[in-house]
């Protein structure tokens, strides 16, 4: 020990020579852990294997005398009356608020229109100021030029002289509609629905009534379905057709 340089090499001659020397042999080490191990319970982690198979829920409800059908019905009666509480609630909560945000709507929009109104009248003296301060300039007329018959100085009016004026204002008619952005905007106008408020810091669940319910599960959810579904004799009517016209069965369907 006195050779070692610091505390770390000392400690680490230390445990070398305990290691070398040691008074506890390695069983002495391992067995009473073993044992520890050993006297403890065991446990089965393995998980029950449910039925939830098709055959198993198909089963339940197609014979409604057994227990667990009845169990599942009692505690459908139980929460039905609750569920259609709370739905009514939901939709007069609903309501209340569709009437309050609409009311509040009106009383903004009322506001703004008197807005609107006063900066149309701050607009208009304005520019009744302007042009009583403005003297009025006398614009010459244009000289009249004598008349033409290039096609390039015919303006598109109301009147149509020829098929190719006619022509040019169809052609012109759906460029403006091509091109328009109040025309483009209605082929894709989309239903906005009612905006969900967030009060609480989340949205409240919704359930969707759809429980789109098979009033018979056994014909609904057949594993064979086809030509296992006909009778005897509308068997015999097809192999008979068939014989007289062989896979052509646009005849045998008559």
């Amino acid at each position: 020990l006195s050779e070692a340089p610091t505390v770390r090499d000392a400690v680490r001659v230390v445990i070398m020579r305990r290691l070398l020397v040691d008074r506890q042999t390695r069983h002495d080490l391992v067995e009473p852990p073993l044992l520890s191990n050993l006297t403890l319970p065991k446990t089965d982690i393995e998980k029950p294997v449910q039925e939830t198979s098709i055959h198993a829920l198909m089963t339940e409800m197609t014979h409604p005398e057994r227990d667990r059908f009845k169990a599942r019905t009692e505690t459908f009666g139980r929460m039905k009356q609750s569920l259609v509480e709370r739905f009514k609630e939901r939709q007069d909560d609903l309501k209340t608020k569709v009437q309050k945000l609409t009311e509040e709507y009106i009383a903004l929009h009322d506001k703004w229109k008197v807005h609107c109104a006063g900066l149309d009248r701050q607009t208009r003296t304005r520019s009744d100021t302007r042009a009583t301060v403005t003297a009025p300039v006398a614009v010459a007329p244009p000289p009249m030029t004598g008349r033409t018959t290039r096609r390039s100085s015919a303006t598109l009016g109301d009147a149509v002289r020829s098929d190719l004026e006619m022509e040019q204002i169809i052609a012109s008619i759906g460029s403006n509609e091509a091109t328009d952005p109040n025309q483009l905007c209605l082929r894709n106008v989309a239903i906005i629905p009612d905006m969900i408020a967030v009060v609480r810091g989340k949205v409240d669940y919704v359930y969707d009534d759809n429980n789109l319910r098979v009033e018979d599960p056994v014909s609904y959810y057949a594993p064979q379905t086809g030509i296992h579904d006909w009778t005897e004799e509308e068997k015999q009517i097809f192999i008979d057709k068939f014989a007289i016209f062989p896979k052509q069965f646009g005849a045998i369907s008559r």
